[in-house]
């Protein structure tokens, strides 16, 4: 096990964060404590965008769900920034219940399919309006696993952009599992 601190792994590189950014299968970097009682009923999280790795993540946190019996909280975060490609005047204008209510439409098509093949799995999709990365974190206090995809940013990119993997890696109270191709 090695420690590095959050600065330096951004830019020189873990070995956790350097094989999550190039495996081509999905990593779980196991973090947090081990003090969880021994019948653990903590929920899998799964962080939902509609990309195709986010398929990826949905599929494994159902897989994980029904194998654990536990609930899954499928949560979709958005920001004004992320909605309008930057903030200015014109978000306040903007129905966000309207946009809320369409992303509630394409949540619930993301974990359609999954929730028929996953009967047994209990489904509690969310929407957040703040950062991805904050949402998750949260959940990841009482999870047992957060699982998102990967859009596989350079490390360099993820350090400028943010990355909510690359934040969890760093930051979550549990183990993350990150999707790739």
């Amino acid at each position: 096990r090695t420690t590095t601190g959050e600065l330096r792994s951004m830019f020189a590189g873990s070995d956790v964060v350097r094989v999550a950014n190039q495996a081509r299968c999905p990593v779980v970097a196991w973090r947090g404590e081990g003090d969880h009682e021994e019948v653990d009923t903590r929920p899998v999280v799964v962080g939902v965008d509609g990309s195709a790795l986010s398929t990826a993540a949905i599929e494994h946190a159902f897989e994980f769900a029904s194998f654990l019996g536990v609930p899954l909280i499928a949560v979709h975060a958005w920001t004004e920034q992320s909605t309008l490609r930057g903030y200015d005047e014109s978000a306040r204008f903007v129905d966000w219940s309207t946009y809320a209510q369409q992303k509630a439409a394409d949540l619930a098509e993301s974990l359609g399919g999954w929730r028929e093949r996953y009967p047994d799995v209990e489904v509690r999709p969310e929407l957040e309006r703040r950062g991805a990365m904050v949402a998750l974190f949260e959940r990841s206090v009482d999870a047992q696993l957060v699982a998102v995809g990967s859009h596989g940013r350079s490390t360099i990119a993820s350090a400028l952009l943010g990355s909510t993997g690359q934040g969890l890696l760093h930051h979550s109270r549990c183990p993350v599992l990150i999707c790739r191709e």
